[in-house]
């Protein structure tokens, strides 16, 4: 910067002379015309005489005859003066009447301008006038440039601080970790950067926050589910072990004993689907597949239940999908095993998966007890149940609906309920067709 300044103050200060050099060759110019203007039409003896009478000024006046000897000057003696007769102002004189010309000195590095007249009998007067060269005066106005751009720089480096603190104290004052203000307007898109990456961080804080929080609930109630029925076989096994059991009534109890387990397998393989769906794993690749193909799979699976129940399911429409098969079978199988298991007697299931816009819907519904309004928000949480006791009776894990959520999270989809109680259900889920 201190070099850009002192090179802009020496160019203006160049300029500057240059302008001034003009004006003053255009004064001295005008100034010899003047100064023989009043000897126009005069003869050597006349212009002579009055040329003695000026005396020495400022303005040389020399009297040359025709030859080009010199008969008089005003500064110097004309003996010691050379013919002039090759003078370029005195041949213009001779010729037009009038001439002149400047020459400039490289011993004193000045320009001397001249101006000549014919007088009548054919001598010559000539008057000279020495100034400045353009580069003598830019020369003695370098002291006065180096003063300036001295004066110019300490100003700069003074007024660019002052300007930069009274610039920068707004942002030092801004406290980023409230809500950050725009100092200036041209700070409105830093801003405007600033409060949207706290957003997100808060947001992210608040998921991992949230995500904490969910682990630890699902660790305290994994213990709690899995307290439940390892404390059942321990009593009955205890019971048996100490003669304690009837050997009539020992069939029933190896019973409970085979239902509790079983209901611990399942309660464990849901566990570890659910955690590996937490993890993003995945052991089967996406593929184009047919979800009317997989919905009669699973209706399949679950007919001796529905027979049993006497509830009756129907399947229409179909769409294709990319996605992992078993993950949509195990979405399809615990929707319709839920449909059944909460179903009324005789009651109906309606599958039907249409496309629109690109777009595949699967909507199953029931006509059986339903959800309650206040319960329909929670019924994707683990291990939520709506009636406990009901749950515990068809064997419910409590996890089935959260692991559909996380399937059709994964496959890029979106499940809706839809439900009144005691007039049924209706799961809504939405993929992207292949």
């Amino acid at each position: 910067m201190t070099a850009l300044v002192a090179v802009t103050l020496t160019l203006s200060a160049l300029a500057l002379c240059l302008a001034f050099y003009a004006h003053v060759a255009n004064e001295a110019r005008a100034t010899l015309k003047e100064r023989l203007a009043p000897f126009v039409g005069a003869n050597s003896k006349t212009a002579a005489q009055k040329a003695i009478l000026v005396g020495k000024d400022r303005v040389r006046i020399s009297l040359i005859e025709q030859n080009g000897t010199v008969a008089f000057d005003a500064f110097v003696s004309a003996v010691d003066l050379a013919n002039h007769a090759d003078r370029e102002e005195v041949i213009a004189a001779l010729k037009n009447g009038a001439g002149e010309s400047k020459r400039f000195s490289d011993t004193i590095k000045e320009e001397t301008y001249y101006y000549a007249i014919r007088l009548s009998d054919g001598a010559i007067l000539r008057a000279a006038i020495t100034t400045s060269s353009v580069f003598g005066a830019f020369a003695s106005a370098i002291p006065t440039i180096i003063g300036v751009v001295a004066v110019m720089i300490v100003l700069s480096f003074a007024m660019a601080s002052r300007l930069t603190q009274k610039i920068i104290d707004p942002i030092n004052k801004a406290d980023i970790n409230a809500k950050f203000e725009a100092p200036y307007k041209e700070f409105e898109p830093f801003a405007k950067t600033i409060a949207a990456q706290r957003e997100q961080i808060e947001t992210e804080l608040a998921e991992k926050t949230k995500l904490v929080e969910m682990r630890r609930e699902f660790s305290a109630n994994v213990s709690h589910e899995l307290k439940t029925p390892l404390t059942s076989i321990y009593g009955y096994a205890e019971m048996l072990s100490g003669d304690m059991v009837k050997k009539g009534d020992k069939r029933e109890i190896y019973a409970k004993i085979k239902d509790e387990a079983a209901r611990l397998i399942a309660l464990i393989e849901d566990i570890i689907k659910i955690s590996e769906l937490d993890e993003g794993e995945r052991s089967e690749s996406f593929a184009p597949i047919e979800l009317n193909a997989i919905a009669s799979d699973a209706i399949n699976a679950l007919a001796l239940k529905s027979l049993e129940r006497g509830v009756r399911v129907t399947l229409k429409g179909g769409g294709v999908i990319l996605g992992a098969r078993s993950m949509i079978f195990e979405t399809f199988y615990n929707l319709i095993d839920n449909a059944v298991k909460y179903n009324k007697p005789n009651g109906l299931i309606e599958i039907e998966i249409t496309q629109n816009d690109g777009k595949i819907f699967v909507t199953i519904a029931d006509n059986g007890i339903g959800i309650p309004k206040e319960a329909q928000s929670r019924v994707f949480e683990r291990f939520y149940r709506v009636d406990k006791s009901r749950s515990k009776k068809t064997g419910g894990t409590g996890l089935g609906l959260a692991i559909v959520k996380h399937i059709v999270m994964v496959h890029n989809g979106e499940i809706r309920l839809k439900s009144k109680e005691g007039e049924g259900a209706s799961f809504i889920l939405t993929f992207n067709a292949a």
